[in-house]
């Protein structure tokens, strides 16, 4: 028996009812406005182990496109002792029939996004909108996304997913590469340079990560995995560098932009990490029982890099079966916990997957030291491989989401822009106005002087004042346009407009609203600081009109189409009648 803090545990208690105990335990040590939220982690919920989405994806170039009948198992002599699903977590892997989204009906919608995606590039770069180059352009198969501490089984848990050995795991760091690991019919690798270049992946643009990350990236075509239908990436491990022990605190001072991860590996780190993980369908946090969250690389990835993730973002600790006490668990969890408070800017902490891979001795049972706890967390590994099972049913409702957030930042920042060409062109047109009044008078008083035959001293001076009058008030008026350009052009400004163009949603307190504003505020002011606002294409009521019709009709039709039916959908109300 151990008592901790009070309370009296059996050594080989289960470790859900452990959890529910540790509420005590850790609010020692979180602080006070994150105590309560402790709860969310003992309140596990139990989730249905999802099936995979059948193998409709392909790979857009004809030697990509694998038939599913090229796709073989492998069998348990490939792996190492322990390696394979459980049977649970196996028939999430393997049990497509209860797939909610019929292929045709997925390949459909993914295939209207991108032509709807596609159709308002054109009008993103007349604006010089916020929406980059090749957005529209997806990965040609939905991807896991693995990030964590090192030696935190990062690699272990892609070889138990895959069903065989493809990554290299250890105790030390192991590999300084993101690797890309793709069911195929055949093992091959594939370098940097080639696997970037490669049209048909998607992957194209970490070109504007430099060379340095291109030749620490590689593709890894494995044949006989247990997942075909979609890929698995694997990133380097995260360590503090002893010219950086200070992690996160001097990458937030560099407001997230990389410098410190830059010096430390020779690109921007946080910024590789945050592009895979805004297009990956599943995004896996991991940490491991001697580093809970305690490397500052890992919690300013988390703070940089992963923000506004949370819907497809698992936080694991891993490896909970190497603890030999359940004190030792406690402290972790309580460590790990402190250390997401400082990050995550909110009182509900998201949950936290306690789990272990297989780790089975040569009389086939498990080494661990913690007894009938194994059972908790086998579960709870169950539930992670069933969420990462869902990657290709996620990649449906990413894409959409993709969809509707493109549309709405595009459709903000050309309704700012039309706010401040207005502002700008009522200007331009009131000077106009004075200047055409102001030689009007000139050229009346000339011509009154020529017809009423008054001296020529006269009217040559009329026409003179007129002259330099115009000249004046134009040079005038020019001067106080280019000033209030530049007042037009100040964040202060801008925010203005923004507060006039969308003063139902401030009034609202529209929280959705304000992040679209962050995210293309300043892309804005660059857009029209480059041409100027005399040079600054038009914008039409009809494209704002069209981003509109996308946004109220198209993509509620796409959701409809890709949601589950359920009492409230069409036609679901005629069971009861």
């Amino acid at each position: 028996m151990l008592r901790i803090t009070g309370i009296t545990v059996k050594r080989h208690a289960n470790l859900s009812s452990l959890q529910h105990a540790l509420f005590d335990i850790v609010s020692v040590t979180v602080p006070p406005s994150n105590r309560h939220s402790i709860r969310c982690f003992h309140n596990h919920r139990n989730i249905t182990n999802a099936s995979a989405s059948a193998r409709t994806f392909s790979i857009g170039s004809d030697s990509w496109n694998w038939n599913k009948s090229n796709i073989t198992h492998t069998n348990s002599s490939n792996l190492s002792s322990g390696a394979s699903l459980s049977s649970s977590a196996a028939a999430a892997a393997t049990n497509e029939s209860d797939a909610p989204i019929e292929p045709s009906v997925q390949a459909k919608i993914l295939e209207e996004c991108s032509s709807l995606h596609s159709s308002i590039m054109p009008f993103n770069d007349k604006v010089k909108g916020p929406l980059a180059k090749n957005s529209d352009k997806g990965t040609s198969l939905p991807f896991v996304f693995l990030v964590g501490n090192h030696s935190s089984g990062k690699s272990s848990f892609v070889n138990y997913v895959l069903g065989r050995n493809v990554q290299t795991a250890g105790v030390a760091p192991t590999d300084d590469c993101f690797t890309v690991i793709a069911p195929g019919p055949e093992d091959t690798d594939q370098d940097g340079p080639a696997f970037i270049g490669d049209p048909d992946m998607g992957f194209s643009q970490l070109r504007q990560f430099g060379p340095t990350l291109i030749h620490h990236t590689q593709l890894k075509v494995r044949s006989g995995t247990q997942t075909s239908s979609f890929m698995m990436i694997d990133s380097p491990g995260m360590i503090d560098s002893p010219m950086n022990q200070s992690g996160m605190t001097s990458n937030s001072t560099s407001s997230g932009s990389g410098q410190g991860s830059q010096m430390d590996r020779g690109y921007d780190f946080q910024g590789v990490v945050r592009w895979y993980a805004q297009r990956a369908d599943v995004v896996m946090l991991f940490f491991d029982p001697d580093k809970p969250g305690t490397t500052g690389e890992t919690l300013s990835v988390l703070l940089h890099s992963l923000g506004g993730m949370d819907h497809k973002l698992l936080i694991v600790l891993n490896k909970a079966d190497q603890f030999k006490k359940i004190h030792d668990f406690a402290r972790a969890y309580g460590s790990l916990c402190w250390n997401l408070s400082k990050v995550i800017p909110r009182k509900d902490l998201p949950r936290i997957y306690t789990m272990c891979l297989p780790n089975k001795n040569p009389d086939g049972q498990e080494n661990s030291s913690i007894g009938a706890g194994l059972d908790d967390l086998h579960q709870s590994r169950d539930d992670v491989v069933a969420e990462v099972m869902k990657a290709p049913k996620r990649r449906i409702d990413n894409v959409i989401t993709h969809l509707h957030d493109s549309v709405n930042l595009l459709l903000m920042h050309a309704l700012i822009a039309q706010e401040i060409q207005k502002r700008y062109s009522k200007m331009l047109w009131d000077n106009r106005v004075q200047e055409l009044a102001s030689l009007t008078a000139g050229v009346s008083l000339s011509t009154i002087g020529m017809y009423a035959q008054l001296p020529m001293e006269f009217t040559g001076a009329a026409a003179a004042v007129t002259i330099l009058g115009v000249g004046g008030l134009k040079w005038f008026n020019t001067s106080k346009l280019t000033e209030a350009e530049a007042l037009l052009l100040t964040m202060e400004e801008l925010s203005a407009s923004f507060q006039r163009t969308h003063r139902r949603e401030v009034s609202d307190a529209d929280e959705y609203t304000a992040s679209v504003w962050e995210r293309i505020r300043s892309t804005l002011q660059m857009s029209l600081k480059s041409d100027g606002l005399n040079d600054f294409p038009s914008i039409s009521q009809g494209d704002l009109d069209e981003l509109r019709r996308i946004l109220d009709v198209e993509i509620p039709k796409l959701r409809r189409q890709a949601s589950p039916s359920h009492v409230g959908s069409n036609g679901m109300f005629d069971i009861f009648n």
